[in-house]
């Protein structure tokens, strides 16, 4: 395995254990959508305040995985009166 496929495949996994623990965490707020935006926004932030070559493409990655986050946390958001209370399912 060459460097690159190593660094490649290292990434990959990271990506997918801070995708499914951003998503625990989340679906544990009461607002999990919103809690991942949050967390978008903080991390752009991050490297907004960065003025380095490739910071398009850094803050790209990003907007990308928190899109896919956002999504899936959102499909465990209740709608208003429906299903039961958030408190009681904790």
């Amino acid at each position: 395995m060459s460097d690159n496929d190593d660094i490649s495949a290292r990434l990959t996994a990271l990506e997918t254990v801070v995708s499914q623990l951003i998503t625990h965490l989340a679906v544990r707020s009461d607002d999990p959508a919103g809690w991942v935006e949050t967390r978008k926004v903080l991390a752009l932030s991050t490297v907004n305040g960065r003025h380095a070559a490739g910071v398009e493409r850094v803050r790209d990655a990003i907007e990308s995985f928190f899109d896919q986050a956002e999504l899936v946390a959102g499909d465990y958001a209740y709608g208003i009166r429906r299903g039961t209370s958030r408190h009681f399912v904790r």
